[in-house]
């Protein structure tokens, strides 16, 4: 079997990878024929600034076609093991140059360690406060094209996300698999920076941010309503989050903890080789299941620990499952709205004061684009807090975007609806697309004619009538 390994941001040297390669070569069963000439370490730039995802694809498939085609066998596939923004890279390179044809793929494996396929809530710091973190990789400053991308919520992301809510990669015979873990290593925390050390996360990147099971939800407004207009789910891949590892460093990291030596039982080569064992469909939804046994396992052992240990200074262990919704505003007139309140209500009058206490952990607007709003939730906390009899199971929306007045305006609109319909689409461990379409409202003040060859005053306010 061909490997092709694919770093994240701020590798300048393949040692990144740790002992992984060698001891997949190692472990891996006769009939995978894992070989040293049959293994490429893949090098690419994501420290120059001008550098985007785009540009690493393209860069890609360049050495694809020429240092891998050539050596595949007729009617065989290769396989990709990535690490962090690896796998955003390999999915780009995927829509591409295959997304049209999925079954033309070379690439049959693709097995993703700790992918940040939704973004990372580090990459709003910015390049120069990164470099200075001890997790970063030979000191060195990541790109701003790179970064524009891994920012929550970017145009990127969200495009590609969006293509990809209509693949059925496995069906064509292109395993994907997510790997990641949720342990902190505290040897690698911030104390300037609280997402280094965040619940639900490996340091860096959030379990649902790395998963591949995630939906989107369209709802448009009517009136002062807004209504659930669409709805679509990826089809599912399998996600395991393995125990006691961080997203990177030598002591728990994900894929550079892994000595040259390990035997089979290091999490990451047990399951990479499983993973690459994936030989059917039927298989590849054995694997769905086995690696939702391993996540809750891992979840709810982490849990039970940290509740018997909570002194350990060493690492920290999360309590909780987690959850994020990337919202996106826009008008129907294709506008992106910047300026704009979302609000998240519940209880019999929908008010925004009988949400559950402490299911709120984070908010991050973007950047390069205010339209998109990202909020990482506490799926246990909202999940029970809902199920009270107090609360009702009733949540909702409210977005207020201004301007709310005057010749061009926008409307409060609200979705009213239950946390029980919401769960169709919002799960722990997953990421749920929301693009919200307001009315955009137009004065008839704004445009008038007149047969009068008088001349009259042109009207400086609202007629209150709405074209």
């Amino acid at each position: 079997m061909l490997l092709v390994f694919v770093h994240g941001w701020s590798a300048t040297n393949t040692d990144t990878y740790g002992g992984l390669p060698e001891a997949l070569q190692k472990n891996s069963p006769q009939n995978m024929k894992i070989e040293t000439a049959h293994l490429f370490l893949g090098k690419y730039v994501s420290f120059s600034d001008e550098v985007t995802v785009d540009d690493i694809a393209r860069g890609m498939q360049n050495a694809v076609s020429r240092e891998i085609l050539p050596k595949l066998k007729k009617d065989e596939r290769f396989a990709c093991i990535t690490h962090s923004t690896g796998g955003p890279v390999v999915r780009q390179w995927i829509e591409h140059y295959h997304g049209t044809n999925l079954e033309k793929c070379p690439l049959g494996h693709l097995i993703m360690l700790a992918p940040a396929n939704h973004g990372s809530a580090l990459a709003q710091l910015g390049k120069g406060r990164l470099a200075r973190m001890k997790f970063a990789l030979g000191g060195v400053e990541p790109g701003t094209g790179v970064l524009d991308w891994l920012e929550l919520g970017s145009d990127q992301s969200w495009d590609l996300n969006l293509k990809w809510l209509s693949y059925d990669c496995a069906k064509a015979g292109v395993y994907q698999f997510v790997l990641t873990g949720q342990t902190i290593d505290r040897a690698l925390y911030d104390n300037l920076n609280a997402y280094t050390g965040e619940e639900g996360s490996d340091g860096v990147v959030r379990v649902a941010a790395a998963s591949m099971n995630y939906g989107l939800i369209r709802l448009v407004q009517k009136g002062k309503t807004l209504s659930l207009q669409k709805d679509v789910r990826a089809k599912p891949v399998p996600l395991g989050v393995l125990p006691d590892l961080s997203h990177s460093g030598e002591n728990i990291g994900i894929m550079r903890s892994v000595p040259a030596n390990a035997d089979g039982s290091h999490p990451t080569v047990q399951w990479v080789l499983k993973c690459l064992g994936i030989r059917s469909f039927s298989g590849f939804s054995q694997m769905i299941r086995t690696l939702g046994d391993l996540t809750a396992e891992t979840q709810e052992n982490e849990r039970k620990r940290k509740e018997r240990a909570w002194f350990l200074s060493s690492r920290t262990f999360t309590t909780s499952r987690y959850c994020m919704l990337v919202i996106r505003l826009v008008d129907d007139r294709g506008h992106l709205l910047t300026d704009y309140d979302v609000f998240f209500t519940a209880g019999p009058d929908y008010n925004v004061n009988h949400l559950p206490p402490g299911f709120f952990v984070d908010r991050q607007r973007n950047q390069k684009n205010p339209g998109k709003l990202t909020y990482y939730i506490d799926y246990d906390v909202m999940s029970k807090g809902m199920a009270t009899n107090k609360l009702d199971d009733r949540f909702g929306f409210r977005i207020r975007a201004r301007p709310d007045e005057g010749f061009a305006h926008y409307v409060e609109a609200e979705h009213r609806g239950t946390f029980s319909q919401l769960s169709r689409y919002l799960a722990p461990n997953q990421t749920l697309m929301v693009e919200i379409e307001l009315e955009r409202l137009v004065d008839q003040g704004v445009f008038q004619l007149t047969n009068s060859v008088v001349p009259e005053e042109i009207a400086r306010e609202p007629s209150g009538n709405e074209i």
